[in-house]
């Protein structure tokens, strides 16, 4: 019963973690820690070495947190407006610029007072995450409509068509933003009074529960909980005295969030305690040096902790024990409080607990209160890495879309540089655009099989296209994108996603072979070294299958190539043997591994000549020391001709197709 409620609930968080819409908020935080880290870093040397009191001549720095952080509200919708519009394929500059637009003329957030422009930045703080949503999936829904399409297919380029039609979805998506926000900001005010008359009837306690929930909410949706938190709630919820003696600024830093929200000491430690975990111990390595300051958004946003539901409960449970245990040791007197002097919240932990109490066992609490989170976060942590997706994955779930993406704006700038070319070929581009960016780049496996065993021996990686009818296509497109120089793009997304794949294979304990393809002019102008970063760490285990016209363009270079990715433990396969020019003349010169028969080699019918030369090359290539693979096999003829010439290694349609990943696991695990 409880491993079926985990499988369910593991389910339910890889579903969560992969939806659209958290990756791109997970994008979009990660894309402003370094703005995090810099703004946190200056604030925290200004207020400790107070520069402008010194008579040094900068006296802007008095300003400048509270300057930063009002234009936080602003930095939160670009980065998350651009990430979700790229990841739900509309334009990601247009989006962004139409959702600041919306935000800007409904909240209040910037206002004019005499012909100036203000910012209030307490103005519309919870719409940084509502208004990027709605205005990007509203904008995206009218764009598909084509009663709002001005121009059709035509010889325009591809760009300036694209936002030709996105002038009637804008005024739409704006219209209806400035119609409906009246209405749902008084159903937010009714929320805001109604919990503001309720914080006068609450105790010490029960206000320190509403902020340690609130605020640890808030920022497990990615919004910047205690800012925020302090914003929304009346000054009775905000400021208020634990007990006569210690106000409640001071008891969250020093005795519940030990390190930053969330208790980040203890996650960072048990971080370090996890095995073969390098992701999770290298953001831990990272956040260490902040959390000395108590500068948590490195963990929350790259762990991450936001939109993460392996983490949630540790998340609430860790600040919620250390407050009950110190509110519990506060009214009984075990606390004492020296000072009541304003501690700033960059003070180091155990540092502000000796300023506070001036006792040492006040110290060793808060080292027990951390240890005690340590083993709070462990349990999940291990849960989390056993079932989570890596960031690596994470990343190829968006990525898979965005072929498309990539390819219409490389083709943007040849529009211009070959217009009359691009005339006569564009519609087609046009139509490789718009499928790949309808549907999703993936990778399926094609067993290869041991013909007298029937043993699977590996896979071949091949690409498909998964249409918005989840119906699946071959790569009937790579033609057009090789005439247009654009394969380099579809190239880089196999390799990321088989990187992933060689992952969740070895997650199974499982180590298959597994080949692939890339185009001979990425290969040549540097594509390997992709290849390496990616695969050097699999030793043996793929093997890039290269055509035999890689070799023709420049042979040196090519055997060069291949050294290099043999003494990276990637193995070389000749492709379509049998198709090309001069197949017999640079076998001897050849530093592969393995030669791929071309199905066209194959005997047809009765054709004992086809069948002697098949043998004879195959005992030509054996004796020359290549491993031999025959593709193409389809019915039990073909399989006793490659079985009379000695082939080892078959793949064809008489015993798989192409599956996908999860099923080549199935199949891979149960032989």
């Amino acid at each position: 019963m409880l491993r079926a409620s985990f499988n369910h609930f593991n389910k339910t968080a890889v579903k969560v973690s992969s939806n659209t819409l958290i990756l791109s908020l997970r994008e979009g935080y990660i894309a402003l820690i370094p703005f995090f880290i810099v703004a946190s870093l200056i604030t925290l040397v200004n207020q400790w070495l107070d520069i402008a009191a010194k008579g040094f001549d900068h006296h802007y720095l008095n300003q400048f947190n509270q300057l930063v952080w009002g234009l936080f509200p602003l930095f939160t919708l670009l980065s998350f407006s651009y990430h979700l519009a790229k990841n739900i394929k509309i334009h990601t500059i247009a989006a962004p610029i139409l959702v600041i637009s919306c935000f800007t003329a409904t909240t209040g957030y910037i206002y004019v007072d005499d012909q100036t422009l203000h910012i209030d930045h307490r103005a519309g703080v919870l719409y940084t995450l509502f208004m990027p949503i709605f205005c990007c999936y509203s904008l995206a829904y009218f764009e598909r409509l084509r009663a709002f399409k001005i121009v059709e297919v035509s010889t325009i380029s591809l760009f300036l068509r694209k936002h030709v039609n996105l002038i009637f979805p804008y005024m739409l998506v704006t219209t209806i933003t400035l119609f409906i926000y009246p209405f749902v900001e008084q159903a937010a005010d009714i929320v805001l009074d109604y919990l503001a008359l309720d914080s006068l009837l609450l105790n010490p306690q029960d206000k320190i529960s509403l902020q340690l929930i609130g605020a640890h909410l808030l920022w497990f949706l990615g919004i910047h909980g205690d800012n925020t938190y302090h914003i929304l709630v009346s000054s009775e919820l905000s400021g208020f005295m634990v007990t006569p003696e210690l106000i409640n600024y001071h008891f969250f830093s020093t005795f519940v969030i030990l390190g930053g929200t969330g208790c980040v000491w203890g996650l960072i430690l048990a971080c370090l305690l996890l095995k073969n975990a390098q992701h999770e111990k290298h953001i831990a390595k990272l956040s260490a040096p902040l959390a000395v300051f108590n500068i948590s958004e490195v963990m929350l946003y790259a762990l991450p902790i936001v939109f993460n539901p392996y983490i949630f409960i540790p998340f609430l449970l860790a600040p919620a024990i250390n407050a009950f245990i110190s509110y519990q040791l506060l009214i009984h007197d075990f606390i004492p409080i020296v000072t009541q002097d304003s501690i700033p919240w960059f003070t180091p932990v155990f540092v502000n607990a000796w300023i506070l109490t001036e006792s040492v066992w006040i110290v060793l609490l808060q080292a027990l209160l951390i240890i005690m989170n340590v083993a709070i976060y462990y349990p999940f942590l291990v849960a989390h890495q056993k079932n989570n997706m890596s960031g690596k994955a994470l990343d190829m779930l968006v990525k898979r879309y965005a072929a498309g993406r990539m390819i219409e704006e490389q083709a943007e700038s040849r529009f211009a540089t070959h217009h009359a070319e691009q005339q006569i070929s564009g519609y087609t581009l046009s139509e490789v655009t718009d499928a790949l960016n309808h549907g999703a780049l993936t990778l399926y496996y094609q067993p290869k099989i041991n013909p007298v065993t029937q043993e699977i021996v590996g896979f071949e990686a091949l690409l498909r296209l998964v249409n918005p009818d989840k119906s699946v296509s071959g790569p009937w497109f790579l033609e057009t994108l090789e005439e247009h120089n654009l394969l380099h793009v579809i190239d880089n997304f196999v390799i990321d996603q088989l990187e992933v794949d060689l992952e969740a294979f070895a997650s199974r304990g499982l180590y298959p072979k597994i080949s692939f393809n890339i185009s001979p002019d990425n290969l040549l102008s540097g594509g390997y070294k992709r290849v390496i970063k990616a695969f050097s760490r699999f030793a043996d285990q793929v093997e890039v299958e290269l055509l035999e016209s890689s070799y023709i363009e420049d042979f040196n270079k090519m055997v060069a190539i291949v050294t290099t990715l043999k003494d990276s433990n990637i193995q070389c396969a000749m492709d379509d043997f049998g198709t090309g020019y001069s197949c017999l003349s640079i076998l001897s010169k050849l530093n592969i591994d393995t030669i791929k028969f071309d199905k066209s080699l194959l005997p047809d019918g009765s054709n004992e000549k086809a069948a002697l030369l098949y043998k004879n090359l195959a005992d030509l290539c054996a004796e020359l020391g290549f491993k031999t693979v025959a593709e193409g096999i389809e019915s039990k003829a073909d399989a006793q001709v490659v079985i009379a010439a000695n082939i080892t290694c078959v793949q064809g349609f008489l015993y798989y197709k192409a599956m996908p990943i999860e099923e080549a696991i199935g199949i891979y695990k149960s032989t």
